[in-house]
């Protein structure tokens, strides 16, 4: 039988200095602080017999029938790690753990008799554990007399790493400033915080394996970059400390939009990008300056070929997760059950605006039209008077919550708005009413009145695109428009070589962890939270 020596034991924990059931939270740090080795021993220098995670043990155990052996045990070894979730005493020949590791429990029962200890010596061993404490246990699996699987421990506890704060864990953490400073705390208290990164993890697989399996490469391409963005937004800004760049401004990108699309062009006909970007811009419920996005672009593919990947897009998702056993997701999954029916409600901007109004837009779209547009409609007008922001301004007021109320918990699509909010976009003439507009080949994709993805056809003749980007330079000039497009010449040289028609697709994975946490603000589904909170942690 494998049996470590007990003076290790004894060495190492030095009960006898305080009496241990009375050991404060004080002096048991202080025990530690005075021989850190032996508290926060190298694991390998713990084991000795046929390891087990908990999971796998429980797996392997729970339904074995201990009735066929002496005192419902058997009568080999094992050996299991994990995190002390509660401790409770029953008198001083007896410790009842619960441990976990990862989603599973296990019950370890230590008795002074299988250890063959007296009363006291065992006692002055296993009072010095607490809630926390990560440890490591070897024993016999078995069961108690009310059918719980144990591990019955043959030799006392090992300590793999104590739990110093152990008095300042509490049973729960509801207050939401509590929450944000100490995330650590948050995921050791709240099982909703460790199931809403659980789901963010497998958002995240999902939809690269949609893309996997469709036989797109996933690249990754610049964070760090020059001038032009990619997105009408304004940007992080820095300088690097180094003579070849002569303290050239550089910029954390926007968007990954350029540089996805420059690999079109040089024959990635089919790629896609899951990561990070940067908008020095606004902080809110649903915006951070960091966010994470999952892009993809495709070759010889149109608008009506982008809704329909996004629509199986979403019933991939939505089968997806509907097979995981995450208490947090089955309770918001059935109020999702639309994403998984696809043929999602779709709306056109121009004639779906003036249907709501009941005003028809005029003939032309410009700053002074569009404002005389607000003033007949009773709206106060945005801070920044360019076409693009007046536009953008009657889309948030009449169609993003409107045509969204009218389908609730299902994604709808708002399609062919006008160019001037898409500089990047591929466009068209298309009359309504014999008026004519220059409308974008674009579609946005709203749930409960919040946008979720932005997609078009790529503009890839570089005239167009040329005009396109001095356009918002005189926006930006004659309207301080700091949201504008920064263009990228070297994209417009790049066109050059031929981008084929290409259709582009962009989502906030961020808001998709909200909607499938039914979470209202964008913190919640950050590991750390949200900038504000990163400061604190």
């Amino acid at each position: 039988m494998y049996r470590l020596p007990l003076r290790r034991f004894t060495r190492c924990y030095s009960i006898s200095k305080i009496e241990s059931d009375r050991l404060g939270h004080a002096a048991r740090k202080k025990l530690i602080a005075e021989d850190t080795q032996s508290y926060y021993p190298p694991i390998q220098s713990t084991r000795g017999t046929r390891m087990l995670k908990i999971p796998e043990f429980v797996n392997q155990w729970s339904h074995h029938d201990f009735n066929q052996y002496d005192n419902k045990r058997f009568p080999e070894l094992y050996q299991v790690e994990g995190k002390i979730r509660s401790i409770r005493a029953s008198g001083k020949g007896m410790y009842f753990i619960d441990v976990i590791q990862g989603d599973s429990k296990l019950q370890i029962l230590a008795n002074n008799k299988l250890m063959n200890l007296s009363k006291d010596e065992f006692h002055q061993l296993h009072s010095f554990f607490r809630k926390g404490d990560i440890i490591s246990g070897i024993g016999y699996p078995s069961t108690t007399n009310v059918g719980e699987l144990s591990l019955k421990l043959s030799q006392p506890i090992r300590i793999l790493t104590p739990c110093l704060n152990s008095t300042m864990i509490p049973e729960e953490l509801t207050q939401k400033s509590k929450i944000n400073t100490n995330r650590v705390l948050n995921y050791l208290v709240n099982q909703d915080s460790i199931d809403t990164m659980k789901i963010r993890s497998h958002i995240i697989q999902s939809i690269r394996t949609f893309f996997l399996n469709k036989q797109y490469l996933e690249v990754q391409t610049p964070i760090l970059t020059g001038a032009g963005t990619g997105a009408n937004a304004q940007p992080f800004t820095t300088h690097l400390k180094n003579s070849f760049f002569q303290n050239q401004p550089l910029q954390l990108r926007v968007a990954p939009e350029l540089w996805l699309k420059k690999m079109v062009i040089g024959g990635f006909e089919k790629i896609f990008e899951i990561g990070v970007s940067f908008r020095n811009e606004g902080i809110d419920s649903t915006h951070n300056p960091e966010f994470t996005t999952c892009e993809f672009y495709q070759a010889y593919t149109s608008l009506p070929e982008l809704i329909e990947i996004t629509e199986n897009l979403f019933q991939r998702l939505y089968l997806d997760l509907s097979t995981l056993n995450v208490p947090l997701l089955e309770r918001n999954l059935p109020d999702l059950v639309n994403l998984s029916k696809g043929n999602f409600p779709k709306y056109e901007f121009i004639p779906t605006l003036e249907s709501i109004t009941g005003k028809t837009l005029p003939s032309t779209l410009d700053s002074e039209s569009l404002v005389d547009y607000h003033r007949a409609l009773n709206q106060s007008l945005p801070s920044n008077l360019s076409s693009a922001s007046l536009l953008d301004n009657l889309a948030s007021i009449y169609l993003e919550p409107i045509i969204s109320s009218k389908h609730p918990n299902t994604p709808v699509f708002l399609y062919n708005q006008p160019a001037e909010l898409s500089p990047l976009a591929k466009s068209t003439h298309i009359s309504y009413s014999s008026r004519s507009y220059e409308i974008s080949l674009r579609f946005e994709c709203f749930i409960n009145g919040k946008e979720y993805i932005n997609a078009y056809e790529e503009e890839n003749n570089p005239f167009e695109q040329a005009k396109k980007f001095k356009l918002q330079q005189v926006q930006k000039a004659d309207y301080n428009d700091n949201e504008s497009l920064i263009p990228d010449w070297n994209y417009v040289n790049s066109l050059e070589y031929g981008l084929p028609p290409t259709g582009g697709w962009g989502c906030g994975i961020d808001r998709l962890c909200m909607l499938f946490v039914g979470s209202d603000r964008i913190e919640s589904v950050l590991p750390f939270g949200g900038l504000k909170d990163v400061f604190r942690n």
